[in-house]
């Protein structure tokens, strides 16, 4: 089944290696899982991906990669600034 999916830390580690490591690079375009497995990613997730994303193939360049790093963080820093922390007020006397 091909239900897994890289949490946003891996994703931005993988993202971060094909834009800056060109060994990484080599080993990702050969075999995939295996990079994967490498840099960190649990085997059972990986097994669990959808196999065209496990499949040998031409990767675009670094500086692709970069770009596309740089945006998932900051998408996902813009996403925590947006979010309301919950506050809990214990023994606070007051109105139920």
């Amino acid at each position: 089944m091909s239900d897994a999916v890289l949490t946003n830390e891996q994703a931005l580690k993988l993202l971060h290696e094909l834009s800056a490591n060109d060994g990484f690079r080599t080993r990702f375009e050969e075999k995939p899982a295996a990079a994967l497995v490498e840099i960190g990613i649990p085997h059972e997730t990986v097994i669990n991906l959808n196999s065209a994303c496990l499949a040998p193939m031409q990767l675009a360049s670094k500086g692709e990669f970069a770009k596309a790093y740089k945006r998932l963080g900051n998408d996902a820093a813009a996403w925590c600034s947006q979010m309301i922390v919950p506050t809990l007020r214990l023994g606070a006397k007051g109105k139920r």
